[in-house]
């Protein structure tokens, strides 16, 4: 009978983990994950582009990928790739709608860069922002 219940009570963390939103931490987290994976086509989904029309999202989402081929992926490259990524501050506004997230990238080369990323809330979950 204990066994059962230890068992129902990991099932029960395991669900209430599962569900849980992503914040915007986790989201800048991931969108660097991505990047140094090289998967640039899914690290463009994890940007709010802020266009209103799809062919102009469809373009902007086309020339960031191609940004990321071209330029990022062979500097973080030179640097021995990505070891890893960790959000060091999230300041979440008032509203909740938005927040700054600082991510410190630790590369293979044992350089390390912190970047601050600005994330929105939109229907989808979090994204990184776009300034135009």
């Amino acid at each position: 009978m204990k066994k059962f219940f230890m068992m129902a009570a990991a099932v029960a963390a395991l669900f209430a983990t599962s569900c849980s939103s992503p914040t915007a931490s986790d989201a800048a987290v991931n969108v660097y994950s991505l990047i140094g994976d090289g998967k640039y086509e899914a690290a463009v989904e994890e940007f709010n582009l802020g266009t209103a029309d799809a062919e102009t999202e469809k373009q902007s989402k086309e020339m960031l990928t191609s940004l990321m081929k071209e330029k990022v992926g062979p500097q973080i490259e030179q640097k021995g790739g990505i070891a890893n990524c960790e959000a060091v501050n999230e300041v979440l506004s008032e509203d909740g709608k938005t927040a700054k997230v600082t991510v410190k990238i630790t590369y293979g080369n044992g350089e390390t860069d912190e970047n601050e990323v600005d994330m929105v809330l939109t229907d989808n979950g979090w994204k990184a922002a776009v300034e135009k």
